[in-house]
């Protein structure tokens, strides 16, 4: 009899439990999915689970497009792709549940970095567009942009903070601009701790030359989003052997196979770089998960 009462009162009390975090609205399922949250890159499951920043290198047709979510949830989306890759940028966004973003950077005024913005304006909430200064007007010419939109022009230097421990830092265009649009195209770190994401956008080596002698060891960085798609007018060896990339990040449209001759030179001097070289059109979507400590590659489609 005493076996019974104290079994009873232990299952009343578990009963109350239970139904305290039921009324209370907490929930067990709710619960339990807080506590699978991680931390550590090599633990999370998926970047479902992953409470540190994810840069997600997106395969489009013909463009190029980066997206970032940064712990406080967040998103930055860095370029837009072409006009053709919208359907495709679309629907990776919606795949990650993205349907605001906070920030996006426009690196040019080119199709393949640009073009996809007005399209995407249309069906997307974008609060921020962060753009090169010295080139503002001629970019604002080939992409419109709403005056609902707050504008940030960026300049050589700036850095702005966008989340705990998480910045951007500008290193080109500077004063002095290339005739080449390209080479005007806006160059910057993202910094998550000890962790450095290095965007090259569409620069070629003229505007690397320049990066080499007013940057030079402060264009190291452990993930490179390669230049221009694995052009061969980009990424020469100095330039390379400056940045030192652990992983580089070719966003191309091109399957290897089509790759011209050229680009193989590319693929040659990053090996020798000892870079863990991936190519969205062949590895898929390239998401890589920090936590500002550590990193984690993660190839093709979402788990």
């Amino acid at each position: 009899m005493i076996k019974y009462m104290l079994w009873k009162k232990g299952y009343l009390f578990f009963l109350s439990i239970v139904m305290a975090c039921f009324l209370s609205g907490c929930g067990i399922d709710s619960h339990l999915q807080n506590a699978v949250k991680v931390e550590d890159p090599f633990s999370a499951e998926n970047e479902d689970n992953f409470t540190g920043m994810i840069v997600t290198y997106l395969t489009l047709p013909v463009g190029e497009s980066t997206l970032v979510r940064f712990p406080n949830g967040k998103h930055m989306l860095v370029d837009t792709g072409a006009a053709q890759d919208v359907k495709t940028l679309l629907g990776l966004l919606a795949e990650r549940k993205v349907t605001k973003l906070d920030y996006v950077i426009i690196t040019n005024d080119q199709p393949e970095q640009a073009g996809g913005f007005p399209y995407l304006a249309e069906s997307l909430q974008i609060d921020t567009v962060m753009l090169p200064k010295l080139t503002e007007e001629t970019v604002r010419q080939a992409v419109p942009i709403k005056s609902d939109k707050k504008l940030i022009p960026l300049s050589k230097g700036d850095q702005i903070g966008l989340d705990k421990d998480i910045s951007i830092t500008i290193l080109h265009p500077s004063e002095n601009l290339f005739l080449s649009p390209q080479n005007n195209s806006l160059v910057f770190l993202l910094k998550q701790g000890k962790i450095r994401f290095l965007f090259a956008s569409a620069i070629g080596e003229d505007a690397e030359e320049r990066l080499i002698e007013q940057e030079g060891k402060n264009l190291k960085a452990e993930v490179l989003k390669v230049a221009s798609q694995g052009s061969n007018q980009a990424s020469s060896q100095p330039f390379l052997s400056l940045v030192d990339p652990q992983v580089a990040v070719i966003e191309t449209g091109k399957s290897r196979a089509e790759m011209k001759t050229s680009q193989e030179e590319i693929l040659e001097r990053l090996g020798e770089s000892w870079a863990e070289t991936y190519i969205t059109s062949q590895d898929g979507t390239i998401t890589i998960l920090s936590n500002g400590s550590d990193y984690r590659v993660l190839k093709g489609k979402r788990n």
